[in-house]
């Protein structure tokens, strides 16, 4: 069975700590929905805590964002 092929746009995203996991809640259009002034589309994923950071990875990489400089911490800060 082949899955119909969709492309949206993203609009918009929100997630929420569950503990060990996080709920990502991601809001899309299509061209046609954005067109006729639809409801945008909602899709909720529930992801590990480590798949959320390889995802996160990933679109860093992809985007060719720079990762946030790590913050030193206190013992760090003692030797600046």
């Amino acid at each position: 069975m082949a899955m119909e092929e969709r492309i949206s746009v993203l609009v918009g995203w929100a997630s929420r700590d569950l503990g060990p996991n996080i709920l990502l809640e991601l809001q899309t259009f299509e061209k046609e929905g954005w067109d006729s002034g639809d409801e945008p589309d909602n899709a909720r994923f529930f992801l590990t805590r480590s798949q959320a950071a390889v995802l996160a990875n990933h679109l860093l990489q992809v985007s060719g964002a720079q990762r946030p400089a790590r913050r030193g911490g206190w013992l760090g800060s003692l030797f600046k």
